[in-house]
């Protein structure tokens, strides 16, 4: 029971690091933050507008 506790906590950790690391990577303006600022205030219109743009790419 302690090893799957340890390692639960070990993946908990490694998930926030990689959260943490491009947030703490880019300053705020660039067109990655922007995208991601976007996609977190409005992720259905995002999924529906990257779903529209991969059936163009798609198409060709």
């Amino acid at each position: 029971m302690a090893k799957v506790k340890d390692v639960s906590e070990g993946v908990r950790e490694t998930a926030r690091t990689v959260r943490q690391s491009p947030e703490e990577g880019q300053p705020p303006g660039q067109a990655l933050a922007f995208l991601r600022d976007v996609v977190r205030e409005a992720p259905l219109p995002s999924l529906l507008v990257a779903f529209m743009l991969g059936s163009l790419i798609a198409r060709r």
